[in-house]
C-alpha cells in the first residue's frame, strides 16, 4: 500500500487491533478518506467535518497517528482484510500442528510434501 492510492472520497477499511480489538470491537469499519494534508490524512464518516472525530493516519507508512498504541489498521479493500485474517488463521493452525510439546500426527509422505513447500 502506498500513499499515491490515497485520495479524498475513496472508501477504506479499518480493522481493530490492540485495545480496540481487546475490548470487544471485532467488526471491520468502512470509512471514507475525508481530508489529506502534507503528513497525515483523515478518515471518517462521509460528511463529517470535525477533525477530532476522524481517525488520523500517517501518509508515510499508513499507520494510525496516535500518542499511544494504534487501535486501527488501514486497508484499501475488504478483500485485503479477509486475506490477512485467513493468513493469521492458517499460521496459527500450522503452528499448533508443529507445537514442540505435542506429537506430530502426520505421515512421512505428508511431512516430505510440507518440507518441499516450505523450502521453496
Amino acid at each position: 500500500m502506498n500513499n499515491e492510492q490515497i485520495k479524498v472520497g475513496i472508501p477504506v477499511f479499518l480493522k481493530p487491533v490492540n485495545d480496540a480489538a481487546r475490548y470487544g470491537r471485532k467488526d471491520v469499519l468502512e470509512k471514507t478518506v475525508l481530508k489529506i494534508g502534507k503528513k497525515y490524512f483523515y478518515v471518517g464518516d462521509t460528511g463529517e467535518t470535525e477533525t477530532r472525530r476522524m481517525f488520523k493516519f500517517s501518509l508515510e507508512d499508513m499507520t494510525q497517528a496516535t500518542e499511544y498504541s494504534a487501535d486501527w489498521e488501514l486497508y484499501l479493500s475488504k478483500q485485503e482484510v479477509i486475506d490477512e485474517e485467513e493468513k493469521e488463521r492458517l499460521i496459527f493452525e500450522i503452528r499448533s500442528v508443529f507445537n514442540r510439546w505435542s506429537s506430530v500426527d502426520l505421515t512421512l509422505d505428508q511431512l516430505r510434501r510440507i518440507h518441499a513447500v516450505i523450502s521453496e
